[in-house]
């Protein structure tokens, strides 16, 4: 990794290109518990569709739903406020070492 450079700019523009979609697993396990896992999956994979076909990002989407409103959509869509398990899984590599 010696040499390596970061651009932010352009990974949040990749980012970008997902309408969101990144953070899809997040938004899963937070909304599974509100409205089950088969709404939560439902009301997701229509959103996803919409997102790209509307050209609006997914957060945008899930705040108009009547079902986020005790969530933060903003916060919840936010791919620089979830790593998942990237944590983990780099102290596991590292490990390895």
């Amino acid at each position: 990794t010696e040499g390596l450079r970061v651009n932010t700019e352009a990974m949040r523009a990749h980012l970008g290109l997902t309408h969101g979609l990144i953070v899809s697993e997040r938004l899963s396990a937070e909304l599974a518990p509100l409205l089950g896992r088969a709404r939560a999956k439902e009301l997701l994979t229509d959103l996803a569709r919409r997102s790209y076909a509307e050209g609006r990002s997914l957060g945008e989407l899930l705040a108009e739903q009547p079902e986020s409103k005790d969530t933060d959509p903003d916060r919840l869509t936010d791919p620089t406020r979830y790593t998942g398990s990237a944590g983990a899984l780099t102290d596991r590599a590292l490990e390895r070492r």
